[in-house]
C-alpha cells in the first residue's frame, strides 16, 4: 500500500510546514542526513515557486518501500499560470521574482529522477524522484493517492505484484473515508499480495470472503502479461478502469456491489494490451469525465504527472481520491 502525503502551499508560511513533514517521513525511514538535505531543499524550492509564482497548491510525498530501504517521490501540483519558456526556467540562477533563483534548476539537478509538464493558463506539475535508477523490466508506474481533506487515514490503496511474464495491479477503495475505510482497503491488499498467480476474478472473490470483519469495499484488479499481448480485468463496485491506446480508449467493466458486503461472483474479462498501452485506474473520488486530450503532448510523461494532472483536474472533493497510471515501455 502506498503512502501519500499532501501539504497544501497557500503562501510562504506555509512551505516550513511542508519541508518539516518530508524531514519527519525522511528520519522515519532513516535516511541518510545528505539525502534527507537534497529533499528538504528540493521541497522547499518546489513550495516557494508554488507560493510566488503558482498561484498556490500542494506538495504530495509518496514513500516507496524498496526492500529495506525506502524511495521518496515529490509532486508540485498547481492551477498557476503555467511556465512560459521551460528550458530557461530550467537553468541554475534563473529567476523571474528576484531571488536567488536556485528554483527548478536546482530541483533537477539534486533529483535522481525529474520531469515537469505545463500549460499556459491551466497550471503545472513537478516530479522529483529520490532512489535508484528508474528503468522497470516491463513498465513505468505511478500514481497519487490522497486522504479528504481533515482525514489522516486515506480509505484508498492501491498495490502492484510483479510475477514471472506478469504484472497485477489492485485499486481498492474502502466504503466512506477514515480509519475504517483504510483497514478494508489494507486488507483487500493483505489478500491480494498472498494470491501470485490468482486471476483478477479470482483474487476478487477471495477478498470478499475475507473483507466480511471490515465495513467491505470497491475494487479492481488488473493482470497485464506483455509478452501475450492480454489484459484480463475484474472489478466490483465503483473503481473505474480504462485501458488508453494511441487511436483509441477503452473503458473496462466493473459489476455491482460491495466486496465483505453484497456482491455476485467476480468475472474476468480480456482485451489486449499493447506495446504502447497505458492503464488508468481511479476510485470514485475522482471523477471519470476526463480525456488526454485535456494534456496535449502529456503522454510521454512519467504515469505519476499523468494521475497528478486527472487528480488536480477531477477530483471530488468529498472522499478520498486516487489515481494510479500503468505505461507500458513500448
Amino acid at each position: 500500500m502506498f503512502t501519500s502525503h499532501r501539504f497544501s502551499i497557500g503562501d510562504d508560511s506555509q512551505v516550513g510546514t511542508a519541508r518539516r513533514g518530508v524531514a519527519e517521513i525522511c528520519r522515519k525511514h532513516g535516511l541518510d542526513e545528505t539525502l534527507a538535505g537534497k529533499i528538504s531543499i528540493v521541497v522547499t524550492e518546489l513550495g516557494n515557486n508554488l507560493a510566488r509564482h503558482g498561484g498556490g497548491g500542494e506538495i504530495v510525498v509518496r514513500e516507496l518501500p524498496k526492500g529495506p530501504d525506502c524511495e521518496i517521490e515529490v509532486l508540485a501540483i498547481d492551477h498557476g499560470p503555467g511556465i512560459r519558456n521551460i528550458a530557461e526556467a530550467l537553468r541554475d540562477g534563473y529567476s523571474t521574482g528576484g531571488t536567488a533563483g536556485t528554483g527548478l534548476g536546482a530541483v533537477k539537478r539534486l533529483s535522481n529522477s525529474f520531469d515537469i509538464y505545463t500549460q499556459a493558463g491551466k497550471g503545472t506539475v513537478v516530479r522529483s524522484f529520490f532512489g535508484s535508477p528508474e528503468r522497470p523490466s516491463k513498465f513505468e508506474i505511478g500514481g497519487i493517492s490522497i486522504a479528504l481533506a481533515g482525514e489522516s487515514a486515506c480509505g484508498d490503496g492501491w498495490d502492484i505484484v510483479e510475477s514471472g511474464t506478469t504484472t497485477r495491479v489492485l485499486l481498492a477503495d474502502g466504503l466512506g473515508h477514515g480509519p475504517f475505510a483504510e483497514e478494508a482497503a489494507r486488507e483487500a491488499i493483505a489478500v491480494f499480495r498472498s494470491m501470485k498467480s490468482s486471476s483478477p476474478a479470482a483474487a476478487l472473490d477471495a477478498m470478499h470472503l475475507s473483507l466480511g470483519k471490515t465495513r467491505g469495499a470497491a475494487a479492481s484488479a488488473v493482470t497485464i502479461d506483455p509478452e501475450r499481448g492480454t489484459l484480463q480485468s475484474s472489478g466490483v463496485g465503483n473503481v473505474a478502469m480504462r485501458v488508453i491506446h494511441e487511436d483509441s480508449a477503452k473503458n473496462l467493466v466493473s459489476d455491482n456491489g460491495t466486496l465483505g458486503g453484497m456482491a455476485r461472483k467476480a468475472v474476468d474479462a480480456s482485451s489486449a494490451w499493447k506495446p504502447d498501452s497505458m492503464l488508468v485506474m481511479h476510485s470514485d473520488g475522482v471523477s471519470s469525465r476526463w480525456s488526454l486530450t485535456e494534456y496535449p503532448g502529456v503522454t510521454p510523461r512519467h504515469p505519476s504527472i499523468i494521475a497528478s494532472l486527472i487528480y488536480r483536474d477531477h477530483r471530488r472533493e468529498r472522499d478520498d481520491s486516487t489515481v494510479v497510471v500503468l505505461k507500458g515501455l513500448g
